[in-house]
């Protein structure tokens, strides 16, 4: 079998999966309280996250990001090989030091105030997140969905093989120690916002002599390389309604045969990432599954997780419908 460093498989077991939480502790409760009963009474095997567990919008108080992410960390290490957690567009601003807005609402600085003593560890957990599963029942999943890139092999092969850590080295080697005082003050000009100001707004960094000080510099310098754009491509795909149907279709072929190379065909994709009427959509010729488990969700009260088998051939997208859920209906 041919093995991606970014990309789980799985041959069988009953498999939940959940998508964009955005910080909302009330209903990650609610599926974690679910999953544990399941699993307790053998009715499920693992539980699935597809990214997005961070940036609750709403008052700072209701934001629980970080602590969904540490309990998520203590649960897999309670339950090994159970609970696994995908990465979403959500959480990769946050490996770059980029900023994340919406509309005039800057999403990332909330969570990285927050982590504090935490950082170290809960980076480090962020880094090694997968972005694709695929399972024998010929169904993937990942955040997003299908991008231009993958209909380039040599491309898509890169982001299967994919390293944070390497790209910001290279990024780091650009950018020489005596270089940056010029390069902040550049940068301050440019944004409007001196240097001093951006650091401690989006990435909590006071001191100049913080390790991380150079941090949002270094990612600006990631952000203009290449092989950055196809990254966040993959991540922040809006699907057919970026495309269009005909062209997004091609896609989705593309991404599904290459995560098939060396195991099962997979011939279904789930996602979640963008909103859904009633906590779910059909799409791509009943090629995929869009999913809201969350906010997504239109109203919230329709919000789904999926059941399904992963060793059970799945041939079309509403195969699954029968697995579908509500947690607000248990």
């Amino acid at each position: 079998m041919t093995n991606f460093p970014r990309v789980i498989s799985f041959d069988s077991g009953i498999t939940m999966v959940v998508t964009d939480l955005h910080g909302d502790w009330r209903l990650y409760g609610r599926y974690r309280e679910l999953f544990l009963a399941l699993h307790e009474q053998g009715l499920a095997q693992r539980l699935i996250f597809t990214g997005d567990l961070l940036h609750h919008i709403g008052p700072e108080e209701e934001d629980r990001s970080l602590a969904i992410t540490l309990d998520l960390m203590a649960l897999q290490k309670q339950l090994p090989n159970t609970i696994f957690v995908l990465l979403g567009n959500h959480e990769l601003p946050h490996l770059y030091h980029i900023p994340l807005s919406k509309g005039d609402y800057a999403l990332t600085p909330r969570f990285e105030a927050a982590l504090g003593s935490q950082r170290q560890l809960v980076m480090a957990w962020l880094e090694m997140l997968p972005f694709y599963a695929r399972t024998r029942a010929g169904v993937a999943l990942c955040h997003a969905g299908a991008f231009p890139k993958a209909m380039e092999s040599d491309a898509l092969m890169q982001l299967l093989f994919w390293s944070h850590r390497a790209l910001l080295a290279e990024s780091a080697v650009r950018v020489p120690e005596e270089a940056r005082p010029a390069l902040r003050e550049e940068l301050g000009r440019m944004l409007g916002v001196p240097y001093p100001t951006l650091a401690r707004t989006y990435l909590a960094v006071t001191d100049v002599e913080d390790p991380r000080y150079d941090d949002f510099l270094l990612g600006q310098i990631v952000a203009s390389d290449s092989r950055f754009d196809d990254l966040w491509s993959a991540f922040f795909t809006r699907n057919e309604r970026e495309y269009g149907e005909e062209h997004y279709g091609a896609m989705l072929t593309a991404l599904l045969a290459q995560l098939s190379q060396g195991y099962a065909p997979q011939r279904i994709l789930v996602t979640g990432h963008l909103t859904c009427r009633n906590g779910y959509r059909i799409l791509a010729n009943d090629r995929q599954l869009r999913l809201a488990s969350g906010i997504h969700a239109e109203p919230l009260s329709s919000c789904r997780y999926l059941l399904f088998d992963a060793g059970r051939p799945i041939t079309q997208a509403s195969e699954l419908l029968p697995g579908l859920g509500n947690v607000f209906e248990q």
